[in-house]
């Protein structure tokens, strides 16, 4: 018997979380150097390439044992997103709020009556419609990152990113409990089903937020590496309490980012060090990202897909630029911040199991039309948001 067998070979699921890494870095290189691309889409292209839907040096079941890791980078990035939102300037700043409120909910009635016409029924379109609400948060805050932008622009940018994305998970869960009142005939699922989703997700935040206050408080201000690593415990927990309980993590993670900063003794919970930490969970998470897509969905689904994206992306540039003077902004820079707010929300795929459950026989026309908006939307999205904050000054000039 040989003993070293092979033939028989195999990755394990660490091997491939460090693929993901390796492979990521080196592609997100090569495109930003090469072909002066952001890195995030040099890591999603690494992750095609990879994937089941070229090379399959990983195949499915070795990305789904990767989840922990995408599961964990998403947490962070919803966490800081929520930490983004001050309550206290939104109500000084009240027009940002009710621009994003306006745009979202036109977008969400105007992708309703796209997809409607597309032959798609009401649930499918609802939540089709509602995820597309949403910003990407890891996107917009890695796209940040990357380019050391600062401004005017990204401070709101970060913001709207953040309120939609807490209103799309909101519509999401009403758009939810409605398919299970029409498909299971069930008015306890209908009505019980959107209420736990919010309601349990929101406490289940809220919760983590106060022990994380509290803790932080305890432990004292010179604990910096000893709060970073309860911070990075808290959003493990809370991911997988959220998993377990069958609630949203986007919601509870968003809720919990708020409460940190908005509750009293809020002050107490700093996060640079878990920041700074975690940029490979984000490699991981867009190499992952860019693994799961299916391209082959393009060829019966992209015309619907594109006029979604398009309009998506139209809405949002139309408000900002006429609501712009109301935000202390000039129309141009409002015209760019509508298009920085491209990136489809990380969070959505997430979504994508438990809405095909409630669909039945629409869950393939639903489940294809979005595979092949992930794919436009993850390859051209950062793209658009670095044009956006080049062209308003944002970046600065070195970059």
């Amino acid at each position: 018997m040989s003993l070293l067998p092979w033939h028989s070979l195999s990755l394990n699921p660490l091997a491939a979380f460090g693929i993901l890494l390796t492979l990521g870095v080196i592609g997100g290189q090569i495109a930003n150097r090469a072909g002066r691309l952001p890195a995030i889409t040099g890591y999603v292209l690494t992750g095609l390439i990879i994937g089941p839907a070229s090379l399959h040096l990983l195949n499915q079941e070795l990305l789904s044992a990767a989840d922990l890791f995408v599961n964990l980078a998403l947490g962070l990035a919803l966490f800081e997103s929520g930490r983004r939102v001050d309550l206290h300037w939104l109500r000084v700043e009240r027009t940002l709020l009710l621009t994003t409120l306006c745009y979202c909910l036109a977008v969400f009635a105007a992708l309703c009556a796209l997809l409607l016409q597309g032959g798609l029924g009401w649930q499918a379109s609802s939540m089709m419609a509602a995820l597309g609400m949403a910003t990407s948060p890891i996107v917009i805050l890695e796209m940040l990152r990357e380019t050391r932008a600062e401004g005017q622009v990204s401070e709101r940018l970060t913001t709207a990113t953040a309120l939609s994305s807490l209103l799309s998970v909101i519509v999401f869960a009403i758009a939810l409990g409605s398919a299970h009142l029409q498909n299971q005939h069930s008015t306890e699922d209908g009505i019980l089903s959107p209420a736990w989703l919010i309601l349990g997700s929101s406490l289940l935040g809220l919760l983590a937020g106060l022990l994380a206050i509290a803790l932080n408080r305890w432990l004292g201000s010179q604990r910096r590496q000893q709060q970073t690593v309860l911070l990075f415990g808290l959003i493990a927990l809370l991911v997988g309490l959220s998993v377990m309980l069958n609630t949203l993590p986007s919601l509870a993670l968003l809720v919990f980012g708020l409460a940190t900063r908005n509750l009293r003794g809020g002050h107490t919970v700093s996060e640079p060090g878990l920041l700074s930490g975690s940029h490979f969970f984000f490699v991981a998470f867009f190499v992952a990202a860019g693994a799961q897509l299916a391209p082959q969905t393009l060829t019966t689904y992209w015309p619907l897909a594109l006029a979604y994206l398009l309009l998506r992306s139209a809405i949002p540039m139309l408000f900002w630029w006429l609501l712009a003077p109301q935000n202390c902004l000039s129309r141009r820079r409002g015209l760019w911040l509508g298009l920085a707010l491209n990136p489809l929300s990380g969070g959505s795929a997430m979504l994508l199991g438990m809405s095909t459950l409630a669909l039945g026989t629409d869950a393939t026309a639903f489940t294809g039309t979005m595979m092949a908006v992930f794919v436009i939307s993850e390859l051209a999205g950062p793209l658009l948001t670095r044009l956006a904050l080049r062209q308003v000054g944002d970046i600065p000039s070195e970059d």
